[in-house]
Parts: structure tokens; sequence; C-alpha cells
């Protein structure tokens, strides 16, 4: 927990710091150091735009995207949590369970009513969408029945978190947003979830033996096997690691970038010196963040759909391994 903490960290502020020196060789400015009045204050006095150095814009943009421990309460970033702590992203997952628990509950008995509201009745499509056009054509009926709610449960658990992590923070009533998929310590479990199910329902179909000895081809030359069991036994795990980072780096990506946009705008304010000029310079930059909203909103439900037709596929092959 705490070392991909720090590589988040150390992603951010590198982001922060390339932000940083563009704009400093575009406009050729010296960074003078903040004042001492302000340093006086310690690290968490409040300085207004005008006294925040350029690369403090990004990074505090890019803070929220770091996990936190929010229970037990620690002061400062560099105090290692306990084991036991309770991050902001566990308390993201726990919402989108009670959301899901919410909307979901009433659709196993919506089918013996006449009447339905319609939201129960689009999300009862949905899941028969996701049954019928995800499941079933890679499982068949007969396995893909047993095997659909999971992967129901799957596909709208990661839609959720990524859905909730689009909503803006709000700093006057100290509430604040995150992304649980955002971060590899929440894909990494999703994703060690789906190779546990590869490998254990993979040896009880085939046998211990009989699953490793299905991942070789058949009719191979008996120097090569070595070699070709190395990179299958290889591949096992670079199923799951593809499915951590292709779902952790597309939701992070796209809000590191809506913050690099809202951080322009406080950066074009301090260059310009809070004229006029400085409305202009923001339209162009909350248009930009407005725009990658709109994608991300789409991405949500793309990566869920993505994660989860992936680990239906994974976990297929390694039941049936002569497919």
């Amino acid at each position: 927990m705490l070392a991909i903490r720090n590589l988040l960290l150390a992603i951010i502020g590198l982001l922060g710091s390339l932000t940083l020196a563009s704009t400093a060789c575009a406009q050729g400015q010296d960074h003078s150091p903040a004042p001492a009045a302000a340093q006086a204050q310690g690290e968490h006095a409040v300085q207004s735009t005008m006294e925040m150095d350029n690369g403090a814009f990004f990074t505090k943009q890019f803070a929220h995207s770091v996990p936190h421990a929010i229970w037990p309460a620690h002061e400062g970033h560099s105090e290692t949590p306990p084991v036991y702590a309770f991050f902001n992203v566990n308390l993201f997952q726990w919402i989108g369970i009670a959301i899901l628990l919410v909307l979901f509950l009433p659709i196993p008995g919506s089918f013996r009513k006449t009447g339905a509201s319609w939201l129960t009745r689009v999300l009862r499509g949905w899941c028969m969408w996701i049954r019928d056009e995800m499941v079933y054509p890679v499982m068949g009926k007969e396995e893909g029945r047993v095997w659909a709610p999971y992967f129901i449960f799957l596909f709208f658990f990661i839609a959720v978190m990524n859905v909730v992590g689009l909503v803006p923070s709000i700093s006057a009533l100290h509430i604040e947003t995150a992304t649980a998929t955002g971060t590899p310590l929440v894909t990494a479990a999703l994703a060690i979830t789906t190779l546990a199910l590869m490998l254990g329902m993979g040896i009880k179909k085939n046998g211990f033996f009989g699953f490793f000895k299905g991942l070789l081809p058949h009719g191979l030359p008996i120097a090569l096997i070595p070699l070709m069991f190395l990179i299958e036994v290889v591949s096992l795990v670079v199923k799951p690691f593809a499915l951590t980072v292709r779902l952790f780096a597309n939701m992070l990506a796209g809000h590191l970038v809506i913050a690099s946009a809202i951080g322009l705008v406080f950066l074009f304010a301090k260059m310009i010196g809070g004229g006029a000029a400085s409305y202009a310079t923001a339209i162009p930059s909350v248009g930009l963040a407005v725009f990658i909203y709109i994608i991300e909103a789409f991405v949500t439900l793309l990566q869920a759909y993505i994660f989860t037709l992936l680990s239906i596929n994974f976990v297929y092959a390694s039941m049936h391994q002569e497919h």
C-alpha cells in the first residue's frame, strides 16, 4: 500500500515538474522562493493564487488522485499508515456496494410484478444484455447461467466506482470524492480475483497436473517444452497484470488531464497578473476540462465492459483449454 502510494506521489510530482518546466521555458520566468511570511506559517498555510508557486497549482489538483488513509487520522503525508488503516478508496468501494444494493435489490422481485419502475426495467435490461451478449456467447447458455450473476456484479461494481469518481469534490462542504479504480490497489485486487478463478476453476475442471499440461500446445517438440511451459506460466500472470494496468491507467489518466486543465486556469491568471485577460485564458482551459470530462463519462462504461469481457474469456479459456 505504501509503495504504491509513494509511486503515485512520484508520478504526480514528475507531472507537476514537467508542466512547471515547460511553462518556465516558454515565459522565461524566474521562480522566486515563497515569501518568508508564508513559509513561517507552515506547509498548511492558505495562500492566494498570486502567492503560490506555479507547480503548486498542479500538485494541488493532482493530490486528490493519491489514496490516503482517512482512519485513523494522521497528520502529514510522510507518516506510514498502520496495516489496518481505512483508505479513502476503501470508503468509495463501500459506497459503490451500497449504491448497487439500493439499485438492484428490487430487480429479483420485479419479475413477479406486473408494474416496475422505469429504472428497474432499465437495469433489468442491462443485466440481461450482459448475460446474453457477454457471458453466453463465450461460455454458452448452460455454463454461462452459473457465471452470469458474478460477471453482472463485476461489471456494475466497476462501472459504479468509475461513475462515482466523476462527481466533483466540494471543498466548502468538505466532500472529497475519489475514483477507487484510479489506483492499482483496487484494480489489482479485482484482477487477482480473476486470476484466482482462472487457476481454481481450471484446476477443478482439468485436475492439477492436467491444467498445467493443458497449457502446452499438442505435438510440441520435446526440446521446446521447458521454454513454452515457462512462457505459458508467465502469461497467466501477465493477463491479470494487463487488467490491472488497463483499468487503473485509463481512469487515472483522464482525471490527471482534467486536473491539469483546471490548474492552467490558475497558472494563466498568475502569469497575466490577475487582470481581465485571465477570464479569456480560462475559457479554453475549462472547455478542455469539460471535453475530457465527457469522454471520461464514456470511458467509465467502456472500461467496465473491457475488464468484464476479458475476465469472462480468461476464466473460460482456463476451464476449457482445448479451445
